[in-house]
């Protein structure tokens, strides 16, 4: 297929039949004017961006495979707020805020696997699921 294939070109090609939902039109003409430089650079742009957006959309911080043990995990920062993702000891995935609850100081720095989490500051600890 040429680089300027569509989708919906994508989708006729496929050998399996395509769901309807996945075949869309859009006829609204949107226009050739250029953005205003603002969406780029502007911190109300971009406060507006985090609420609208980012707030209410699933994020990719990993895949299951790159934590495989209990214990393993990625810090992931998305705007203000700093998330660890976390094989727990039942093999679940669980997001936790990577701050103690204390002072807010990150609770991990790097990516890799810990027994429990344990707050550098002050020595408090949770175990891997969130739990105390």
């Amino acid at each position: 297929m040429s680089p300027a294939t569509s989708i919906q070109q994508f989708l006729d090609a496929d050998a399996r039949p395509v769901p309807p939902v996945l075949r869309y039109s859009i006829n609204e003409d949107l226009g050739t004017e250029p953005l205003d430089v603002e969406r780029f650079i502007s911190r109300e742009w971009h406060d507006r961006e985090v609420e609208k957006v980012w707030r209410r959309v699933w994020q990719m911080v990993c895949r299951a495979d790159e934590i495989p043990e209990a214990g393993d995990h990625i810090t992931y920062d998305i705007a203000a707020d700093k998330l660890i993702s976390m094989r727990t000891d039942s093999g679940a995935i669980k997001a936790l805020y990577n701050v103690c609850l204390h002072r807010g100081r990150a609770l991990r720095t790097e990516d890799g696997r810990v027994s429990e989490l344990r707050c550098p500051f002050h020595g408090f600890s949770w175990n891997i699921d969130g739990t105390s």
